[in-house]
């Protein structure tokens, strides 16, 4: 029976968000012993972290472990599974910080949310700073969080180990990616490779590869498994990374959860950009320049950005290596050993990534 992609993310979406809310109500309550102001915030951060998203990392993981076992111990993964989403919204909560975003998922940021709440507690001085203040803590809080599940996750100790060694690979390969990510803001000239080294550390590792290798652990994985991940994972998350591009230039505020244009402002060197550079006219270039990193730039001035990247063939170019990349990933999972039916699962989820529009 061919496997329903959207029935199944939605039947572990809804397992995974429970699990999440039991978790978080047992923080609010011990965070409730200490303080009004410490529950507060936990209740926030489960709110925040509640209020939408598809779940994909901890699909990934709970496929990671299907790949090499059967269904006997799923309630125990999929609790081990919440970990990569508070890793994720720990990342967030940071990234939105240094991004400057005002936005996440329709909703106030976590930091503008707290300036927000000192602004009505105690006035306006200062209220950006108690913001982005609360939201380091916050993003800290939910870093032992994720570490805490799978540290006490209902596996041999040996798999949770390893499991747990990979989660922090993932925390430092995340860290080195917003740092080169970071330095390409500033820097003048970025080559294409450079851009892909940034989307494999900050997207492809934490997102597919590493989520599937932890899941795998946990069901005794050896090497050449997670080899074979890493040979879907990495092709696949530059897919996601690279659509998730075209998205932030093209799509709408109500699909991406966030102004469209972002990457402009912040001044964000995507390959869409790299590529027209390099094909449009020293006017165009000039326009374009001018926009990136520029707070107020006006959606006038974004739409001609597009138009540029469409007429210098940008945003085919990078359409057709999203195709390129997730043909990569089919063929390294079909050619794998994995069962039959996970195996069907990512690739259907291959193809999904390539035709999102979140």
């Amino acid at each position: 029976m061919a496997v329903d992609v959207d029935g199944v993310m939605a039947q572990y979406q809804a397992k995974i968000n429970e699990r999440l809310g039991l978790f978080f109500d047992e923080q609010i309550e011990e965070a409730s012993k200490i303080s009004d102001y410490t529950r507060d915030v936990v209740a926030n951060i489960k709110e925040y972290t509640l209020r939408g998203g598809k779940r994909l990392r901890p699909i990934f993981l709970i496929y990671g472990y299907k790949c090499l076992t059967e269904d006997d111990n799923i309630d125990a993964i999929i609790e081990a599974s919440i970990s990569i989403e508070l890793m994720q919204s720990y990342l967030l909560i940071h990234d939105d910080i240094m991004d400057e975003d005002e936005l996440r998922r329709g909703k106030p940021t976590f930091h503008i949310e707290y300036k927000n709440i000192c602004a009505a507690l105690f006035g306006e001085g200062e209220a950006r700073k108690f913001g982005e203040n609360m939201a380091i803590l916050a993003g800290d809080l939910l870093e032992a969080y994720g570490m805490d599940v799978l540290t006490n996750s209902r596996f041999k100790e040996e798999y949770v180990k390893r499991a747990l060694q990979k989660y922090t690979e993932i925390v430092k390969n995340v860290g080195y990616g917003q740092i080169l990510d970071i330095m390409s803001e500033k820097k003048k000239d970025i080559t294409e490779a450079e851009i892909l080294l940034i989307h494999k550390l900050k997207t492809a590792s934490y997102t597919i590869e590493n989520p599937l290798q932890i899941g795998a652990i946990l069901a005794g994985a050896v090497e050449a498994d997670l080899a074979v991940m890493s040979n879907y994972g990495l092709p696949l998350g530059l897919a996601f990374q690279i659509q998730d591009d075209i998205l932030g230039l093209f799509g709408t505020e109500e699909k991406i959860g966030k102004p469209v244009g972002s990457d402009i402002r912040e001044g964000k060197k995507t390959l869409l950009i790299l590529h027209a550079l390099s094909n449009c006219s020293e006017k165009e270039k000039g326009i374009i320049t001018s926009a990136m990193g520029n707070a107020d730039v006006t959606m006038a001035e974004i739409d001609t950005i597009r138009d540029i990247v469409r007429e210098t063939g940008s945003r085919d170019y990078s359409k057709r290596l999203v195709g390129e990349k997730i043909k990569e990933a089919i063929h390294a999972i079909e050619g794998s050993n994995f069962r039959a039916e996970a195996k069907e699962f990512l690739v259907k989820i291959a193809d999904f990534v390539g035709v999102r529009d979140f």
